[in-house]
């Protein structure tokens, strides 16, 4: 009988508190990644610690390693965390641009984005960051690719490529590589730098494109 009612009583409640822990160790980690945000907005790349970041964030530094065994796998986490958010902001774009207004929507939509967020400019663009964390946002620049191959194709009759998505991703990189000289420089993106990575997508991207495409809403 004894034995029947603990048998019962396990099967009722050992999945709540498994549930209860997945639920506080995705909070813990997003709280920790929160925290590597605030600090990177005040602080350089260099002068942030993991114990800084567990104290910011209000959790042991034991946890904390069980989540990033370094800051160099947190700092990985977040550029990939800012990458999601950046590639989730579709610009709104006039009916009438043209493909290079586009570029230029797209471009200044994400100058916006980095000049408005310390953090994105230091892990992505930043000359303190290391390869593989630059590498974690920027990964995903070939789904900045897809974004920007899609808005065009949607508008335009293309011509017939071999390898657009990457052509476009291509263009993505050259302006990328003016935003961080840019930041180097100035620490934020200068209209003069965005001006620039336009000038040099849409330079390449006119090796493939012709300089007016006919819209997909021409009779």
């Amino acid at each position: 009988m004894n034995d029947r009612t603990n048998e019962s009583q396990t099967i009722v409640l050992t999945p709540e508190p498994r549930r209860y822990t997945q639920a506080r160790g995705r909070a813990r980690r997003e709280a920790l990644l929160q925290a590597a945000r605030e600090l990177l907005q005040e602080r350089g790349i260099d002068d942030i610690t993991l114990p800084m970041v567990s104290e910011t964030a209000g959790i042991p530094s034991s946890s904390t390693y069980h989540f990033f065994p370094d800051l160099r796998e947190l700092f990985k986490e977040l550029a990939r965390t800012i990458s999601n958010e950046m590639v989730s902001r579709e610009p709104v774009i006039d009916a009438d641009a043209s493909w290079q207004a586009i570029i230029g929507t797209f471009l200044s939509a994400s100058a916006d984005y980095f000049n408005a967020d310390a953090s994105a400019r230091q892990l992505i663009l930043g000359p303190r960051t290391t390869p593989d964390i630059r590498q974690a946002g920027c990964h995903d620049d070939f789904r900045f690719g897809v974004q920007l191959h899609a808005a065009l194709s949607e508008r335009f009759h293309l011509p017939s490529l071999a390898e657009p998505v990457a052509i476009f991703y291509r263009a993505i990189v050259i302006a990328d590589a003016f935003f961080a000289l840019s930041v180097l420089e100035d620490g934020v993106i200068t209209r003069h730098m965005l001006d620039e990575a336009v000038r040099g997508a849409t330079a390449y991207l006119g090796n493939y494109l012709p300089p007016v495409l006919q819209s997909k809403r021409s009779r």
